[in-house]
């Protein structure tokens, strides 16, 4: 016995490459390699590197964050003077900036009408924004 016939202790087994299951595993290997250069060829034919950017639309304004549109605004009207923290009674806690354009009246119909105050409610309210704008006082005016 030769180790050629692979019947001895120390052949070595090896896979049978002509069985059909090896073939259908060898076919599919090969399928899926054309189907991937088919796929790249197409992406890079089928798009340009090079290509033209779109134009803006001059007459659509572009947003910006409101620090950038303070800046460019002149700042003041936009500043921010205090943070109003409101908790109404089912728990909700409305947190709103308040600017220095804002007037106090506005602000305090504003939330009224959210959270569905009385009117006395309203009118208080209004006092203590007024208040709390009046202890800010403006940068543009001097004393």
């Amino acid at each position: 016995m030769s180790a050629d016939e692979g019947s001895g202790p120390n052949s070595v087994q090896r896979i049978d490459m002509g069985h059909g299951f090896m073939k259908s595993v060898i076919k599919n290997q090969i399928d899926r390699d054309n189907y991937d250069k088919e796929t790249k060829a197409k992406q890079t034919k089928g798009k340009p590197h090079n290509r033209p950017r779109r134009q803006k639309k001059p007459e659509l304004p572009t947003y910006m964050i409101p620090s950038q549109r303070s800046k460019i605004d002149g700042g003041d009207e936009s500043e921010v003077l205090f943070c109003l923290e409101y908790q109404h009674d089912n728990g909700d806690i409305m947190k709103l900036n308040v600017m220095r354009a804002d007037q106090a009246k506005q602000v305090a119909r504003r939330i009224g009408a959210k959270y569905n105050l009385p009117e006395m409610f309203v009118t208080a309210l209004t006092q203590r924004l007024q208040q709390e704008m009046n202890v800010r006082p403006d940068p543009n005016t001097s004393d």
